[in-house]
Formats: C-alpha cells, structure tokens, sequence
C-alpha cells in the first residue's frame, strides 16, 4: 500500500482540539479485528468494527483485539497519538479496552505503557498518548486495543494514527478518560493483610541475644544499651548502578544515602551481565568498569550490604549477540564470559541468577533458534557449578500471571532439578502494570505452588506502572512487600531501581528526578524503615548479655562511653 504522509491540520470542525504539527501514519490501511473462539466474535459494521466478548479471561485481554497497523518508522522518544472513535452496546453502562503500541507480529513486543481507556456509550473520540520507548520499525507496528478481559460489546469506527516531535510537551495533548484501576484484596480490613501480619509478627522476628563489649572486648555487665536494628537479616533492597558508588556528585551521594538508610541487599543492574564484559572492550574501558565495580563492592560490604549476582546467561538474545550469526562463536563468548565474570566477582556475591528470562515473551530463541546451542543453558549451569557453589536461580518475569511464562517456568525448573542440575531459587521479576495486578491471595497461591520444587524465593525486579494513579501505585506496593515478608519462602524483595534519574522506567520510580519523594517510596520507608523496625533499650547482666525479641539484622548498640558499634546477634 501507498499513501502521502501529509502534516495535519486540525479543522474545528473535529470533537477534540489536538496540537499541530501532527503526522498521519496510518494512511488508508483499514481497522482490523479478531477473537479467539473461545473469547467471542467479530462482526463487521457499515462502519467499523464491532468485537462481542462472551467469555472473558482477565489474564487474556489479548485473545480479542481491534489492530491499526501504523507504516512509517518512529523514532525513539516520538510521540504518537492515537484517536479512538468507539462506544460500547448492550447492557454495559461502560466498556474498557488497553491500548498499546506494539509489534503487530510475534513477539509483539511494546514500545511503551499499556493504558486503560473508558469507551463510552455513545460514540466519542477518546484520546490516548504514547512516548516511543524505542525505536518503532516501519510497517511492523500497529495501536491495538485489547478486549477481551472483559464481557463487553465495543464498536470501534476508526482508530486514527499521528506521530509529534519528540520535543513537543506531552501536556499538550488532550487526555483521555481513564479506568480507574484497583485489585481485589485492597480493601483497608482484608482478611489476607490481618492474616499476613499475624505471620510477620510470628515467624519473621525472632529471640535475639548478645554480649555487649566494651573497646578492650570485656563484656560490659549490669549497662543499660541501646539496640537498634541498622539492616534487615531479609534482603530488602533494589537494582543499583557500580558507578553511583564512586562519583562525588550530589545526586550520588543522596542515590547512596538512601541505599544506605533502607536496604540490605542490592543487585547490579547491568554491571555483572555479559553485555558490559565484551571481549573486544580496550584495556581502559575495562580497568575503568573494573575499578567501579570494586568500589561498589567494597562500599557495600562495609555496610553489611549483600549483593546479588545479575546473571550469567540470557536466553533471549542479549542486545550484544544480536549481530553475531555464528552459533558457535556465540557459545563460547558466553561460556568464556561467564569464566570471566565468576572469576572477577569470585564470593562477593550471595547467590547468581545463574538463567535468564529461559522462557521470555515468545522470544527465548537462544535455544530454540539457533541450532548447536539448544543446551547451551546446561552448559553454562554445569560450568558455574564447576567455579563456585553459591546457589543458583532461575530469573523470570510474569510469573504471577497465568500463562506460558508460569507454567513453562515451573516445568523448565522441574527438568532441571530432575536431570541433576540442582536450582535452589526462583527468581520473580515481577514487573507489574495496572492492566494486571493479581491479588496478593494469588501471588501467595502461586508462591506456594513454586515452593514445591525450589526452597527459595525471591521478587528481583519489582515495579509497577499506573496511568496517573501513585495511589494505586502505593497501595499495590505495600500488599506485595506485606505478601511477600508474610511467606517463608522469600529469601528477599528488590525494586528494579528506586530514583527516576537512573531508572528503566522512570514513572515507576519512588523517587523522583529532584529526590522529591513519592507515595510508594513512602510506602518503603514506612514499612521496611518503621513499622518493620526494631529498636530497645536494655541493661546487660553479670555476663554482659541482653536478650529481646526482634527481626534479625545488624544493629546499631550504645552503650555510655562508647563508640556505637554495628552488631549481629545470635
């Protein structure tokens, strides 16, 4: 198909006022529609199309969709805006589909936010905006709307497509009118939150004791001290970046007071993985990577600090073995790297993510594409185990969704259990979108579920993204971490990054650009830094010992007349 990209200009004669500059990139192509047999049926309209949903699956909003496929390229950071001209029939006072922009064929990966738009029912044009994420293909990409989450009739006239500049100002656009989003189980007296609680209280603190010492290391008998827990025996923590632990820059300095103040644990967020450890970087690219990561290590452990190692291998493709055709070559760059990097680390890491993504999005072709390395991953399990005998997870994200990334991941960790590769976590990412938030009853269902084949658990990678609503944002992010502390199988909870300076997706950051603090990270520092606290005076007996009960960790013990000094109790 041919067609002129014109630039639009907006007549007043159109029901939304939209900014100028804007370019058509749908030309002609006409809406598409599909259903999956099970979900419903679509009919075609004098104009439009109309998708009925008899059975709907909130985990499946894709098994019926309404496509526009869009033509041109789009660059990273373009905007596009997408019209929709849509009601919802029948007995329905509303209608909801999620929009995205993505790849029209597999993987259908997105490029940027998935958003909930209300379809009213009388027609209306319902507005919704997306900043690239990446750089969209041309001819490969289309706006979707999902539908079939939900038992709805939605007719749709027509879904018109422009792209802006990357530097015109998102408030520019018109908004649309949004769903409001929540999740069963939020209500303030849950009974799962009471119960969770009950849990906490219960299991995860513990009869502690210790003997205090003076400087000389006598015990200080018959002293009154000051007990106060200074980092969680439970790795609370978030995704960092080595640098950060070196710089003298302001913005540093606060990006480490905060992970000084709130976690135990932490995780490189790209430092460890083989695309920072290519073998054609100069010698200064990797003295200087090097010395970063060393220092990082070195700040972190003389905070009681643990780290995660993040990963060994990828099988989806990492964006540094993209271009290389040779299969072979690409099997021993990674066995060599991972040599490389267990070597540099050595036992300055707790545990390694020794697998990940070994299922992905459709897109785990490492080994199910490319002939020679489909037991890659075997390969490199028998060689890590060879270097060290830390434990090993398996990392995966959209676990806690139904579907092939749950239950592939649990069959793909029990044949490696049964063929002797022994896997002692699972690693949830847990990246989370208001399009789906599962119920905490069912993030533990599927917790328990796992805990029949791995002794550990850990959330590695947690966010979540909302449109507009940082209280959704907050509430989710409270019931996860009350969830997850709740369960013994947790060994740790991680954010996949905390400050919007240095984050992958930075509306999903706690803290902002300018260190202003958002709800959610309210929420962490209220539960992990207060409510999650333990802090005592006591007075020492003849031996110089106290007792308390408390959560593990390392506390911070005062005594009259002498230096705190940071202790662990048995």
């Amino acid at each position: 198909m041919k067609f002129l990209l014109l630039p639009l200009f907006v007549s007043s004669a159109l029901a939304l006022d939209l900014p100028q500059g804007g370019t058509d990139v749908r030309g002609e192509a006409a809406l598409q529609a599909s259903a999956s047999a099970t979900a419903g049926k679509v009919e075609s309209l004098e104009i439009g199309k109309r998708i009925t949903i008899t059975k709907a699956d909130p985990a499946k909003a894709y098994s019926a969709q309404f496509t526009a496929p869009v033509f041109p390229e789009i660059a990273k950071k373009e905007r596009v805006l997408a019209i929709i001209k849509a009601r919802v029939v029948g007995t329905e006072a509303s209608g909801e589909v999620e929009a995205k922009l993505q790849l029209r064929g597999a993987p259908y990966t997105s490029f940027g936010p998935t958003i909930g738009v209300g379809i009213l029912r009388e027609w209306t044009e319902q507005p919704v905006v997306f900043v690239a994420e990446d750089a969209v293909p041309a001819d490969k990409a289309a706006v979707v709307l999902l539908c079939g989450h939900k038992e709805q009739s939605i007719e749709v006239e027509s879904i018109r497509v422009l792209k802006y500049p990357a530097t015109m100002d998102v408030a520019l656009f018109p908004k649309a009118k949004l769903i409001p989003r929540t999740y069963a189980g939020r209500e303030p007296d849950a009974p799962w939150r009471k119960a969770a609680l009950e849990r906490i209280e219960q299991h995860r603190k513990k009869d502690l004791a210790m003997i205090v010492k003076d400087a000389d290391g006598q015990p200080l008998a018959e002293t009154k001290v000051k007990l106060s827990l200074k980092r969680h025996a439970f790795g609370f923590g978030s995704a960092v970046v080595a640098k950060r632990f070196s710089s003298a820059s302001e913005d540093d300095r606060r990006y480490r007071e905060i992970v000084e103040k709130l976690f135990s644990i932490v995780v490189f967020e790209n430092d460890l993985k083989d695309g920072n450890w290519a073998p054609d970087f100069d010698e200064g690219r990797k003295a200087k990577r090097n010395a970063e990561i060393d220092t990082a290590f070195q700040w972190l452990s003389e905070r009681h600090i643990d780290v995660r190692g993040h990963y060994l291998m990828q099988v989806a493709t990492p964006f540094n073995l993209h271009d290389i055709k040779d299969n072979a070559e690409i099997r021993q760059r990674t066995l060599d790297s991972v040599k490389e990097r267990m070597a540099f680390v050595k036992d300055r890491v707790i545990e390694w993510d020794v697998i990940n993504h070994p299922i992905a999005w459709g897109g785990a072709d490492m080994l199910n594409k490319r002939p020679g390395l489909e037991t890659l991953d075997r390969e490199v399990f028998t060689l890590a185990r060879s270097l060290t005998k830390l434990p090993f997870f398996i990392n995966e994200d959209q676990v806690f969704r139904p579907g092939p990334q749950c239950d592939d991941t649990f069959t793909y960790i029990e044949k490696l259990n049964a063929d002797g590769f022994k896997v002692a976590g699972l690693g949830n990412q847990a990246h989370f979108h208001e399009s789906y938030l599962p119920s905490p009853e069912h993030l533990l269902a599927v917790t328990d579920q796992f805990a029949k084949i791995v002794p550990h658990q850990s959330i590695t990678e947690y966010d979540i993204v909302t449109t507009e609503d940082e209280e959704l944002a907050a509430d989710y992010t409270r019931d996860v971490l009350i969830a997850v502390f709740s369960h013994p199988a947790y060994t740790s909870f991680l954010l996949w990054g905390f400050w919007e300076g240095s984050h992958w997706k930075p509306e999903a950051a706690s803290w902002s650009k300018d260190w202003s603090i958002r709800p959610r990270g309210e929420v962490l520092e209220e539960w992990i830094g207060r409510k999650w606290h333990t802090e005592v005076t006591l007075k020492t007996d003849a031996k110089g010992q106290v007792s308390w009960r408390g959560f593990p960790g390392w506390y911070e013990v005062t005594a009259k007349g002498q230096k705190p000094a940071l202790l662990q109790p048995q």
